[in-house]
């Protein structure tokens, strides 16, 4: 997958979630979440109680990550309450 060239770019190391888990996890770089509270008009605290991280991924190479208000029960993770 070809990078932008015009966005920021920071590599992070991915790491399980436990030993026995399926689960990848990877940092968020906090300037993301500090603008996307700011766009929302809520604190990062706010924000990460209200929020939650979209994964989509299918037949196409990579994944896209967005971010939806908090509507219900999470399914299968930390709801974060």
């Amino acid at each position: 997958m070809e990078r932008p060239t015009d966005a920021y770019t920071r590599t992070y190391i991915m790491r399980t979630a436990g030993r026995r888990s399926r689960t990848i996890e990877v940092t968020v770089p906090r300037d993301v979440i500090v603008r996307q509270a700011r766009r929302a008009g809520l604190t990062v605290e706010e924000y990460l109680k209200q929020y939650r991280a979209v994964a989509s991924f299918d037949d196409f190479e990579g994944v896209h990550y967005h971010f939806e208000k908090y509507k219900g029960e999470v399914k299968g993770g930390d709801s974060n309450p």
